[in-house]
């Protein structure tokens, strides 16, 4: 039992990957050695990097609609009423109106305005949020 254990300990002080007989020490530069250690570009990362791309792509197409579906639209006012410069909090909903109806945008559809401006931010920041969790 003894021998065996001296064998067990002899092992344990030997190297696990020996030293190579050359003492030359090879130096590459990085492409090469992706290249050597990964292999070359083929057709498994041409699909990985399509793919990727796509997806960037269709998350650009999402940027740009919030650009321009929550803008502000023009307004006017209706039934000779005065504008006198105010905004649309000051005045009465039945004088004013969008200038192209309601569904000219999602903030004059859904009415975000005055104190729901707010709601169109918060839905752009939960959204880049999202984009960021993954």
């Amino acid at each position: 039992m003894a021998a065996t254990f001296a064998s067990l300990s002899d092992d344990l002080h030997s190297p696990i990957l020996s030293a190579s007989s050359e003492n030359m020490t090879e130096t590459i530069c990085i492409d090469d050695m992706l290249e050597k250690y990964c292999g070359e570009f083929g057709k498994w990362q041409l699909k990985h990097f399509i793919l990727t791309c796509l997806a960037w792509a269709l998350e650009a197409f999402h940027t740009m609609v919030m650009i321009f579906a929550d803008r502000e639209p023009d307004w006017r006012c209706v039934n000779g009423a005065e504008c006198g410069g105010r905004s649309v909090c000051g005045m009465k909903a039945a004088e004013w109106e969008w200038i192209g109806g309601k569904a000219a945008s999602t903030v004059s559809e859904w009415s975000l305005i005055c104190g729901d401006k707010f709601k169109v931010g918060l839905v752009q920041a939960l959204f880049f949020a999202g984009c960021m969790i993954g």
